[in-house]
């Protein structure tokens, strides 16, 4: 039979015809708002519980990776892409067509 890979990877898959557009935003910008989400690193796992029931959230346990995170926050990140400026690695230039070819002059 056959199966959907989104639905044997349990991967949520997204649907961007229906208006919803992605942003891109520097990557300090997008560490800030996935702060939000996951529990800091010197955060207790109760402490974070409190945190999401204070704020009337649910915390989700991800079925892959089991990490914990706060449901009602992922809303806002799945919305942004971080903007990743050039690291050096890769020129911003096209190549030049033809330059590894040799010219041939004709004789006449």
């Amino acid at each position: 039979s056959y199966v959907e890979p989104v639905e044997c990877l349990m991967v949520d898959a997204m649907d961007l015809t229906g208006g919803t557009r992605l942003v891109a935003i520097p990557e300090d910008e997008y560490a800030e708002k996935i702060k939000e989400v996951y529990p800091h690193a010197e955060e207790d796992l109760v402490d974070f519980l409190q945190r999401c029931k204070l704020n009337n959230t649910q915390a989700m346990l991800c079925p892959r990776c089991s990490a914990v995170f706060d449901k009602k926050a992922t809303d806002g990140p799945n919305k942004f892409v971080p903007f990743v400026k050039n690291k050096g690695n890769w020129s911003n230039q096209r190549p030049i067509a033809n330059k590894n070819v040799i010219q041939h002059r004709s004789v006449h």
